[in-house]
């Protein structure tokens, strides 16, 4: 019978693979107050742990980027690096999640959904605080974690989708994607009572304290 020593009970959880990765990574990352905060938060969430890691990655700065590509030596010299979504600017984390026009149409309908209101900031250990502190209980501070996460899984499929099948990038669509995704987590992942699809783009902190 094979056990993992670094669980208990040898039973293998996302929490200690983490803390492991942790141990041997981020001790050398000299990691500010804010980021171990975020850091923090991301193993918290009930979000689906391969969207965990993809935005422990990102936060990282580890994601292939068309940026991060042409760092790596992944693409030749003259490689258009420009945002698949706007064309305007290289395609970095930062500027795909958060500086992008396109993208930044998609945060304020949702925060226009989520009565919440801010100024996009410059990072996103910075944007993730930011949606942390719109809420004040640990329930809606889930749900909100959630939505973030589902947000920027989201939005990395669509840019995918964009590269590799000629498809779109059409915010109301990206936006009521991010809202069924997160529906369905919250059903599943959260401790809330049953709602109904509609209910939930009506009014989710409402569903969330259920």
């Amino acid at each position: 019978m094979l056990r993992l020593r670094l669980g208990e009970n040898g039973v293998f959880t996302v929490n200690s693979c983490y803390k492991l990765l942790e141990s041997l990574w981020l001790v050398e990352e000299d990691l500010n107050d804010l980021e171990k905060v975020v850091f923090g938060y991301l193993w918290k969430s009930r979000a689906p742990s391969k969207v965990l890691a993809f935005v422990w990655a990102t936060l990282l700065n580890r994601i292939p980027t068309r940026v991060n590509l042409a760092v790596r030596g992944v693409l030749v010299e003259d490689s258009d690096r420009r945002c698949v979504l706007c064309g305007v600017r290289d395609e970095s984390e930062v500027h795909l999640f958060l500086h992008c026009e396109e993208v930044q149409r998609v945060w304020k309908k949702l925060m226009c959904w989520l009565d919440c209101n801010f100024i996009i900031p410059n990072n996103l250990f910075v944007h993730l605080e930011c949606w942390s502190k719109e809420v004040s209980t640990k329930k809606l501070r889930q749900g909100f974690w959630l939505i973030w996460h589902a947000s920027l899984w989201v939005i990395w499929k669509y840019r995918n989708d964009i590269i590799f099948n000629n498809g779109t990038f059409d915010v109301d669509e990206v936006v009521d994607n991010i809202k069924a995704l997160s529906w369905s987590w919250s059903l599943h992942r959260l401790k809330i009572g049953p709602s109904l699809f509609y209910e939930w783009c009506w009014n989710p902190r409402e569903c969330l304290i259920r």
